[in-house]
């Protein structure tokens, strides 16, 4: 996202902080990082994601479930957009199954179309 959504924690800073700490082990370290990282990414929120949280592929947070759809934590202009470029983009696949056999059918309909032209005639 270009824009800072004000209701997400700005996750990097607190994870730079925990690494760069004074203390020296690394136990504990590794106990501050993981704390941070299981810790729903929303702004006033301290629930835990470590069993099931939600990662948003638009802001890259990790969530818990109240916050989890992007509409909530703030990513609903970017999944609008998303949605928008993949409606007015799209790029239908169709098998070659399906393909020959869409054409034999119209292939059969011009034919039958192209005898009752013939079957008319000119009347005398």
């Amino acid at each position: 996202m270009s824009k800072k959504n004000p209701n997400v924690k700005v996750r990097e800073a607190n994870l730079l902080e925990a690494v760069n700490s004074n203390s020296n082990n690394v136990d504990t370290m590794l106990e501050k990082v993981q704390e941070i990282d299981y810790t729903c990414t929303f702004e006033k929120c301290k629930s835990k994601t470590k069993n099931f949280g939600i990662e948003c592929k638009f802001c890259k947070g990790r969530f818990c479930t109240s916050h989890g759809l992007p509409e909530i934590h703030g990513c609903g202009e970017a999944v609008r957009r998303e949605e928008r470029t993949k409606f007015l983009h799209q790029n239908p696949t169709v098998s070659q199954e399906k393909h020959s056999q869409a054409q034999t059918k119209l292939k059969m309909k011009l034919k039958q179309l192209q005898q009752e032209r013939k079957s008319k005639g000119k009347p005398k």
